[in-house]
Order: structure tokens, then C-alpha cells, then sequence
């Protein structure tokens, strides 16, 4: 691991500004994008995710999201790239991850995702949704297959519930949410356990995203 850091993560912030802002222009959404701790010259910390470079201006403007909390407001933040002195990776794996897309992902790995999701659910929502997710008896590559798709409830679950309505209709019915591997997607809500089967191969992250936000309104 320590190599692959190494060979990965060795790089000009010049090119680290302009990598990060170009996968945040492909990005379906902030929970995909890599978490950055920014140290300025002047000893303030900035934190959050790298969304834009505007290298046509003398002092190369990065724009910052902030790391979305309990407050949802989003906060945006422009530095002068010259006046950053460190980088530090909150998750260096997952950031490797991004770099490698054909890495294995780990158990452990998954499982700590899935924690983080289930905690970003119940924020959202003010209760408590249990992940159950299958990975017996499939090729380890498909755990990542796995991981894209949890990636997404956050953001599908906070567009179901934007409003009073939506929040209760899915407090009401869904209690756990399971993700597995099979030969063909389906959705299926049943004994308030929201069952997701995908299948493998590469999906195109907008629209897949978009197809299990649509399958699920109509199982709820």
C-alpha cells in the first residue's frame, strides 16, 4: 500500500488541483468526490472537496465545497492555489480507489462505507435504516459493484424525503435496505425491507442512479 501511495499520490498541487476539478465536472454528486484537507500559508485549514480550478486567473482560483454535515447549506469556499502549502487525504484508499477503478475493494472497506451511508440515511431521514449487504459466493469485484451502489442513497433518499411527506412515507416503510448481485436488476419492497439486486458489468453512474431513484418511488 505504501507503494501504491507512493506511485499515486506523488504529485504537483498544480496537477492534484486540475485532476480533482475535472473528476468533480464528471461527478454525479458530492458523496463521490475525494475529501481534501487544504493547510494555507497562513496556518488556516480549509476542508472539504476540490469542485473547480479557474486557472485563467493570475492567482489560479480553486473553489472548495464543504464536507456536507448536519447543516445542509452548502458552503463554498475560493483560495489562491499559490497560497496552499499542504494537502492532506481524509481517505487516502478511497481517493487510490478513484485513481484504480478496477481495484479490489476490501471488506473492510465496505463495510465502513456502508456505516457512513447508514449514518448519512439517518440524518436525513430521523431514523434508523439498517444496510445488509450480500457479498457471499461472488467474485470480489463485484464488492465495488456493491460499493458504487450504496454510494448513491444518499443523495436519491435525500431528494425522496425533501419534504414532510416523503420523510414519513419512507420512515414508514422501509426499515432495511439490502443490496445484492444477481443476473438482472429489480427493486423489491417488502416486510419494510427495500431489497436492491444489481447485475455486473459497468453501469454508467448517472443513470444508474437514476434508474434506482425511479424503482424505488414506485416500490414505495
Amino acid at each position: 500500500m505504501i507503494t501504491s501511495y507512493k506511485k499515486n499520490l506523488f504529485i504537483e498541487f498544480s496537477d492534484w488541483f486540475i485532476k480533482l476539478a475535472d473528476f468533480a465536472d464528471r461527478a454525479d454528486d458530492v458523496y463521490s468526490l475525494p475529501k481534501l484537507e487544504l493547510l494555507l500559508h497562513t496556518g488556516n485549514i480549509i476542508r472539504g472537496c476540490i469542485i473547480g480550478y479557474d486557472r485563467t486567473q493570475p492567482e489560479k482560483l480553486l473553489m472548495v465545497m464543504g464536507i456536507p454535515d448536519s447543516d445542509p447549506k452548502p458552503e463554498i469556499t475560493l483560495v489562491s492555489g499559490s497560497q496552499v502549502a499542504a494537502i492532506s487525504f481524509i481517505d487516502a484508499n478511497e481517493t487510490l480507489r478513484i485513481l484504480e477503478p478496477n481495484a479490489t475493494v476490501s471488506v473492510l472497506e465496505l463495510k465502513r462505507t456502508a456505516k457512513k451511508v447508514e449514518e448519512d440515511l439517518e440524518k436525513g431521514i430521523a431514523s434508523k435504516i439498517n444496510l445488509i449487504l450480500d457479498t457471499d459466493g461472488y467474485p470480489e469485484d463485484n464488492r465495488k459493484l456493491i460499493l458504487d451502489t450504496i454510494k448513491f442513497l444518499p443523495s436519491i433518499f435525500e431528494s425522496l424525503t425533501d419534504d414532510e411527506l416523503g420523510k414519513k412515507v419512507v420512515a414508514e416503510n422501509i426499515e432495511k435496505i439490502k443490496i445484492s448481485i444477481g443476473k438482472a436488476d429489480s427493486t423489491i419492497l417488502e416486510n419494510k425491507e427495500l431489497h436492491i439486486t444489481v447485475s455486473p458489468g459497468y453501469k454508467f453512474p448517472h443513470k444508474e442512479k437514476e434508474r434506482l431513484k425511479k424503482e424505488i418511488e414506485s416500490v414505495l
